[in-house]
């Protein structure tokens, strides 16, 4: 092999080794910003538990029209599942899931449109909400997911733009205000001001949050529509 021929395959070995630096480098980077987005949730069907399902059921007629309107599954003489037809159209809008220890509801599913679909899926800890997940475009897919601490929402997550990726994050202090609010505007499934290092201020300063979400009921007392659940109030669609 002449000189000439050694520095040339000396050249493009140099070459090849810095384009595989590169490469293994920007697999690198996508590698952490696909775990970042992994850690997200992801849109899906709106989860949904079977209610009433055994064969010691107590049913009520509210309105007398001969219809069911509420059907609860009954195990060692306390309620285990309650589906509810609120606004008596003859379908369900309306489950509920009791801890038969202590009779406080564990699990809440809501149809706010009436369409026969779950629109929000609460969870509880001790009669108190801690998570639920919701579909405010009625579209049938999680879109907005929060957590609450002492029954007020603390953290949000939100598919703004129905693409099946969370792009909206906000934080709130006990009293409801924002406290940290940001976006992703390129996408990666990440917030913009992660991407940028810096950490992002609150929004609007502290204001309060106004925001065209339905509210998951909370534990209240018995009402007449609902044949004594503990659970919310009577429903009159989307709040």
């Amino acid at each position: 092999m002449t000189e000439r021929v050694r520095v040339a395959a000396a050249a493009v070995a140099v070459v090849l080794l810095g384009c595989s630096g590169d490469a293994t480098s920007g697999a690198g980077r996508r590698s952490n910003e696909s775990a970042a987005a992994q850690r997200e949730p992801r849109s899906a069907p709106m989860p949904h538990e079977d209610c009433v399902t055994g064969t010691n059921i107590s049913s009520l007629d509210v309105n007398g029209d001969g219809q069911v309107d509420i059907r609860t599954e009954m195990s060692g003489g306390q309620p285990r599942c309650r589906e509810t037809d609120a606004n008596f159209d003859g379908r369900v809008d309306i489950y509920r899931w009791f801890d038969l220890g202590s009779g406080q509801v564990t699990r809440v599913e809501e149809d706010y449109d009436f369409d026969g679909r779950v629109d929000v899926v609460a969870t509880f800890a001790a009669g108190v909400l801690t998570s639920d997940v919701m579909d405010t475009n009625f579209d049938g897919l999680t879109d907005t997911w929060r957590n609450y601490r002492g029954g007020r929402v603390v953290e949000l997550r939100r598919d703004a733009d129905g693409d099946g990726r969370v792009d909206t994050w906000e934080r709130f202090d006990d009293t409801g205000r924002v406290t940290y609010s940001a976006t992703d505007a390129n996408r990666d499934g990440t917030p913009d001001e992660d991407d940028a290092g810096t950490p992002a201020p609150s929004a609007d300063g502290g204001s309060t949050v106004v925001s065209a979400i339905p509210t998951t009921p909370t534990p209240q007392p018995a009402s007449a529509v609902d044949g004594g659940a503990a659970g919310g109030a009577q429903k009159g669609g989307r709040r």
